[in-house]
């Protein structure tokens, strides 16, 4: 067996141990069941930071005022700068509207927009949560009674991942599938979709103060609520809400390269697994690049294949049908390309562009 043959091996076979982590990791968060619940809650303030999300909103905003909750609620979204009907629409649903004119030094915009509705807030609990998202009625309240229950002071939900096409599915797939395999058995990632937390947390944390340049607020603000000594996991919540994270290939591409780059940043070792995880998912597509410049034996083309897609079945399952698992490779191949793509642009200084701003 040649050099490049063991080479090809190890990216290949390693995939098959890091999706098992990945799959142990993603069963391993404690799952949020919806529940009614009839026992009165603290006040809760739900805050939408929106920027140019007047679709979305037709989705959100009905999800939110059907909310089974027991208790005093208010919904606060945050036109941050749109030039579009954002406004409009969250008013037509009868939201608090907040419109910010400009972005202060030192911020980024979407922490900028949150911590404006952190403040404009009456509630007890501030759960924040992005336009794309849909809620079941019961949401709000199964996940404020788990963190009493549990004595959190807050959490985060993975919620069900939607897609409009085979192309966001294959990438979404890959990157969810890469991004649970570098995860620490104890990660303190927050996904910013879904944010609960205590208001008293929020304050005497500096709350989105503290992460107010970052480019991936939720990463940051869970690594700083775990070094205050404040306890906020993330769970499962498929049951009681979902996302549709991207609506077209440009915004899919923008994001893959947003998250790509600037992940490696709070990702310390994890990064390296997720590199090999995504590169050794590329395998089925580079083997026959490989056997046709005579660099490794042709039996990889196939082998290849039967090794990576298995790995993928259970993620495929979760973005619809186990037979997606056989666009891992392409998934795979988006998710390295546009991370490189955002990696040189950030080096170079230019940014990437993320909904009508230019990110760095």
């Amino acid at each position: 067996m040649s050099f490049h043959d063991i080479f090809m091996a190890i990216l290949t076979f390693t995939v098959i141990p890091l999706a098992l982590r990945a799959e142990w990791l993603y069963r391993k968060m404690p799952v949020l069941a919806p529940r009614q619940v009839t026992s009165p809650l603290p006040s809760l303030s739900i805050i939408v930071p929106a920027r140019n999300e007047a679709p979305n909103l037709h989705r959100l905003l009905p999800t939110l005022k059907a909310q089974a909750y027991p208790g005093q609620m208010e919904i606060i979204v945050v036109d941050d700068n749109s030039q579009d009907n954002t406004a409009v629409v969250a008013n037509y649903y009868g939201a608090k509207v907040l419109s910010l004119n400009g972005l202060p030094d030192g911020w980024l915009g979407k922490p900028h927009a949150a911590h404006q509705g952190a403040q404009r807030a009456t509630g007890d609990w501030l759960l924040f949560t992005d336009a794309d998202m849909a809620h079941e009625p019961t949401s709000a309240a199964s996940a404020l009674c788990h963190a009493l229950e549990h004595h959190l002071d807050g959490l985060s939900v993975f919620p069900k991942q939607m897609t409009r096409g085979a192309v966001d599915r294959a990438a979404l797939m890959a990157a969810f599938a890469a991004l649970f395999a570098g995860l620490g058995q104890h990660s303190h990632t927050l996904n910013g979709q879904y944010m609960l937390l205590r208001r008293d947390v929020y304050e005497n944390s500096g709350g989105m103060t503290a992460v107010c340049h970052e480019m991936l607020e939720d990463l940051a603000l869970g690594q700083w609520l775990h070094h205050l000594g404040y306890n906020v996991p993330m769970v499962r919540g498929e049951g009681i809400a979902s996302v549709y994270m991207y609506d077209s290939l440009a915004h899919l591409w923008q994001g893959m390269s947003r998250l790509g780059s600037g992940s490696l940043k709070y990702s310390g070792l994890g990064a390296i697994i997720t590199a090999l995880f995504i590169t050794g998912a590329l395998m089925p597509l580079l083997a026959p690049l490989f056997v046709r410049s005579h660099l490794v034996n042709k039996k990889w083309v196939g082998l290849t294949w039967f090794v990576v897609v298995p790995s993928f079945i259970p993620w495929g399952r979760r973005f619809g049908s186990g037979l997606g698992a056989l666009l891992a490779p392409v998934g795979a191949a988006i998710v390295q390309l546009a991370a490189c793509w955002g990696l040189i642009v950030r080096f170079l200084g230019q940014g990437i562009l993320w909904k009508s701003r230019v990110v760095k």
